[in-house]
């Protein structure tokens, strides 16, 4: 863990390059972002800092604080979050964690093989409506649109032809259907 500390005096010397630092503008702003030193000029008591926004910049020491990494060991060499007497009962009521993940693997896998199943059977039932569906369409349009072109045959107007087909197609498809196709049709028909 990184301890953070102002640097003891505001001269360029007492940095070096690589070392880490922050930018300090006041007591209630300093950069998120950890930058590392690129160049010390001592002469004009600048320091030039790479931040990971922003890019290298020129700054004045009393605006840095520098960063010391954690330097040694970690003092805990094993786990002493529980006992062995609390490891066992854990392990004998809930198993191991391998245990655990070789369980929650396979009832993932079972639940997609069952998804994928349900998804292949859904997709051949919406194919096959699809192909009815489109059957169907196709053979009522034809019909239609032949029933419209013997009405024109017949000089009939559009609204003539709508009130003698209306009842024959009005179960099998919607009033909006009809009207947008003998319409069309008449359009087609008869060009202006």
């Amino acid at each position: 863990m990184p301890g953070i500390f102002p640097h003891p005096s505001g001269s360029a010397e007492n940095y070096n390059v690589g070392d880490q630092v922050k930018w300090f503008t006041s007591e209630k702003s300093i950069s998120p972002y950890v930058g590392v030193v690129t160049q010390v000029c001592p002469g004009i008591n600048k320091v030039w800092v790479d931040f990971p926004i922003g890019g290298n910049q020129q700054k004045d020491p009393t605006e840095l604080i520098l960063i010391t990494p954690f330097v040694g060991t970690s003092p805990v060499n094993e786990d002493t979050g529980y006992s062995s007497y609390d490891k066992t009962v854990s392990e004998e009521t809930y198993g191991t964690l391998q245990e655990n993940v070789k369980k929650m693997a396979k009832q993932l896998v079972s639940k997609e093989t069952a998804v994928s199943a349900k998804t292949a059977s859904e997709a051949r039932l919406s194919k096959m409506a699809s192909k009815v569906a489109g059957s169907f369409a196709d053979t009522v349009i034809t019909k239609l649109a032949s029933d419209v072109v013997d009405c024109i045959d017949k000089g009939m107007t559009d609204i003539q032809a709508y009130q003698g087909l209306y009842p024959r197609y009005a179960n099998i498809c919607s009033d909006g259907l009809m009207r947008s196709a003998i319409s069309r049709i008449y359009k087609n028909a008869n060009p202006k």
